[in-house]
């Protein structure tokens, strides 16, 4: 009986033992992401990904798509390059991609950040380059909940643009949404 309790015990502390060194290593999990950190050149954009996103092929030069393979996360990040002038106002831009996307975005957990917003970052701070950004939960195709990050960053002089979008179930965009704009605001020029 004694020995029962004993390994019993020793069972909870080892279990809880287990329990404190994942939420250690999912603590500093963002601070040393990039640390490790994946260096892909796409386009004309240095991208520092986390080691766990897994490149997945697409049909298209001008797209880049990632996935968590390690994981069945329902997640996947999107970039997407438009090599055409385009010098429309970025809001207004911005708003077309996400329509064309049929998704429709929950007022009350959604944040529009504006150019004006991002001061940081090398793109930003050269001057030539603007970003805007939308992220919340939302619908799309009327049915699917989703939890959607999107962000466009246009070179001002060219109006070129990079489209990138995250989307997941609403549970896993709190997981990988803070390394998707950690990506994206890290952003250098290749």
């Amino acid at each position: 009986m004694a020995l029962s309790l004993i390994f019993q015990w020793l069972a909870l502390v080892l279990l809880m033992g287990l329990g404190i060194y994942t939420m250690w290593i999912i603590k500093n999990e963002k601070k040393t992401y990039i640390e490790n950190a994946h260096i892909i050149i796409f386009k004309q954009f240095k991208l520092f990904t986390p080691a766990w996103w897994g490149e997945v092929p697409t049909n298209s030069e001008n797209e880049l798509c990632f996935k968590r393979l390690d994981t069945r996360y329902d997640w996947e990040a999107r970039f997407i390059w438009n090599p055409t002038e385009n010098q429309k106002d970025l809001i207004e831009l911005f708003k077309e991609h996400i329509e064309d996307r049929k998704i429709l975005f929950d007022e009350d957990t959604s944040i529009i950040y504006n150019p004006s917003d991002f001061k940081e970052g090398a793109l930003i701070t050269s001057g030539n380059y603007e970003m805007v950004r939308l992220e919340g939960t939302a619908t799309a195709d009327r049915q699917d909940r989703l939890y959607y990050d999107a962000f466009i960053i246009r070179n001002k002089l060219s109006g070129e643009f990079l489209y990138a979008e995250s989307k997941s179930s609403i549970l896993n965009g709190l997981v990988e949404g803070p390394y998707f704009e950690a990506v994206m605001t890290s952003m250098e020029l290749a």
